[in-house]
């Protein structure tokens, strides 16, 4: 007996769901101003994201390890702009970030009511691959 009546929908929540990129400037917003970062936030985001990319690629083919993904993505990303930034400001400005990136919530645009539709249909589970404090 086949039963091919689809019962779970699952969806990853960063890009699809969660607006990353648009929360993700919000919680450097936060970062920069708490640790007195003097660098626009527009010019610093254009490097770092490509450098974070490529981070979570490595990161994923278990080619550098969680702290190694943190401090390199901000390391780099600062060496382009020629900002020698002591270990331990690279630290507290990866900490700072994992902490302030879950305190903003933008969702893609009808997003709730998409949800709100499925829900009556089918089990609904969200999938993420990002950092468990997040």
């Amino acid at each position: 007996m086949h039963n091919n009546e689809i019962t779970d929908a699952f969806f990853d929540l960063d890009h699809t769901l969660w607006d990353f990129d648009k929360n993700s400037g919000l919680a450097f917003q936060r970062v920069f101003r708490k640790h007195n970062i003097e660098l626009p936030l527009t010019d610093f985001l254009r490097e770092y994201e490509p450098v974070n990319l490529v981070y979570w690629k490595k990161y994923r083919d278990e080619q550098v390890t969680q702290e190694q993904l943190r401090r390199g993505r901000f390391t780099e990303t600062f060496d382009v702009f020629k900002l020698k930034l002591p270990i331990e400001t690279i630290d507290a400005l990866a900490v700072s970030y994992i902490d302030e990136l879950p305190v903003s919530n933008h969702l893609f645009e009808n997003t709730l009511d998409i949800l709100e539709y499925l829900s009556s249909k089918y089990k609904l589970h969200i999938i993420a691959n990002g950092f468990l404090e997040v």
